[in-house]
């Protein structure tokens, strides 16, 4: 074991610390929590206007609160790359050292991101097909349109910072207003990335694909949400988590970009799915993380805290268990991590790999089979209540499902705590006899 461990924090460990302050990554993540309230109006208005209950489903058809609810989800869910682009753009330029210029590089994404989708919309069937030359598609504006706003939202600052550090601008007088001169220096930076990104448009034309959108879309969204639906894709992030935190390194901050790349446009296809009333695709969404692996917090820890709380006979573990219960509902487990601790814990290291490994491949096969529904596909924020989030993404038999992780969360976790608080309660012990003799 000991070999083991030292082997992964030779390797493993600067890695991960390279990838939790890698610019790009950080970018991507930022704009996304950002994006956060527009992608939760979406999917509560959504669960609003389709929760599947007779009576309320009579009740917001008969009042047209269905048709109100249905505005919303139009232009949040339906066009999250259109904010995506901007957001990641604007963030990725204010760590590349041009904080003053981040919102001009977040609306030069945005540029780019409307300039590569080509105009023209087809409506209709044989002779009735009708071409709209001058209109442009939504298809690529929500989730079909996602990684395109990533890659756009990377590559548009990156070319944009390194014009500016070529001083390739227009350098106004002093008394010009500073709002005016910086429109000014950005324009033929501006004029150049435009005029590249009009190449690549006529470029992509002429291929098969048609536009960089299709061409995208073919050759990376589609791939890598394949691998992302493979269950074992998830458990390696789940295993990389929890061998972060092990050794102090947030393992959640270095595991969220590729979360949110691989399991954001299932997400949104879940969500707009779920709207349309058809069959859910994707059995893997983002929201399976804090829903069924992280239930509680890195480690799957709310057994845990049960545990300790009744079962403990150390005052250490159960006043700790005491004060990390209610923060673990919320899954929120830093008391664990750090007051437990977690960290560098060799006999708890067992259960923290483990646990929401399990507890994942439980929901997973309950979900295959049918037992329990996919998830819809609403974000799920940090500090959301466990089986309310379970009720909010799947309905009540996901909210019971977590109930049941929990109970298995407390059977993995039981016997390592019990050795530990053995320990303590000799420490205890001999703390107290110390202080009777003196």
């Amino acid at each position: 074991m000991e070999k083991f461990m030292e082997f992964l924090e030779k390797t493993l460990v600067p890695l991960a610390d390279k990838l939790s302050r890698n610019r790009y990554l950080k970018a991507i993540s930022e704009g996304f929590s950002i994006l956060l309230p527009v992608i939760m109006i979406g999917a509560i208005f959504t669960l609003l206007a389709n929760l599947q209950i007779g009576p309320y489903q009579d009740f917001v058809t008969a009042t047209h609160l269905k048709e109100i609810f249905s505005f919303a989800p139009t232009i949040t869910t339906d066009f999250l790359a259109v904010y995506a682009v901007f957001l990641i753009g604007k963030s990725l330029c204010s760590k590349l050292g041009e904080d003053a210029n981040a919102t001009i590089a977040g609306i030069l994404s945005l540029m780019v991101f409307f300039l590569l989708i080509p105009l023209g919309v087809q409506g209709g069937e044989g002779d009735a097909l009708v071409t709209i030359a001058a209109a442009l598609g939504t298809k690529w504006l929500g989730a079909a349109g996602l990684f395109s706003a990533m890659i756009i939202g990377l590559v548009v600052p990156t070319i944009y910072v390194f014009l500016m550090h070529k001083n390739l601008t227009i350098k106004m007088p002093e008394s010009v207003p500073p709002t005016i001169s910086k429109s000014f220096s950005s324009l033929i930076p501006g004029f150049i990335i435009a005029f590249i990104f009009c190449l690549v448009r006529y470029g992509m034309s002429l291929t098969s694909y048609g536009s960089l959108n299709q061409f995208i879309y073919t050759m990376l969204q589609t791939p890598l949400t394949n691998l992302g639906a493979s269950p074992f894709t998830f458990v390696i992030f789940i295993l990389m988590c929890s061998l972060m935190w092990f050794f102090g390194l947030h393992g959640g901050m270095i595991v969220m970009p590729f979360l949110t790349m691989l399991y954001q446009a299932p997400a949104l296809e879940n969500l707009e799915a779920y709207a349309a009333n058809t069959a859910l695709p994707n059995i893997i969404v983002k929201a399976n993380w804090s829903v069924y692996a992280s239930l509680g917090g890195a480690g799957g820890t709310i057994g845990l805290c049960i545990a300790m709380l009744f079962f403990a006979k150390s005052q250490r573990y159960k006043t700790l268990g005491k004060l990390a219960l209610p923060a673990g509902l919320c899954g929120i487990n830093e008391p664990i991590t750090f007051g437990l601790p977690m960290v560098l814990n060799t006999i708890m290291i067992i259960p923290l790999i483990l646990t929401p490994i399990i507890t994942f491949a439980i929901a997973y096969l309950c979900t295959i089979t049918g037992i329990v529904p996919p998830l819809n596909g609403t974000e799920i924020p940090l500090g959301t209540p466990v089986i309310f989030s379970g009720w909010l993404t799947g309905g009540i038999r996901v909210a019971i499902l977590q109930v049941v992780l929990i109970a298995i969360q407390f059977i993995i976790y039981f016997p390592f705590i019990k050795v530990l608080d053995r320990q303590a309660l000799k420490e205890e012990a001999a703390l107290e006899s110390e202080e009777a003799n003196a």
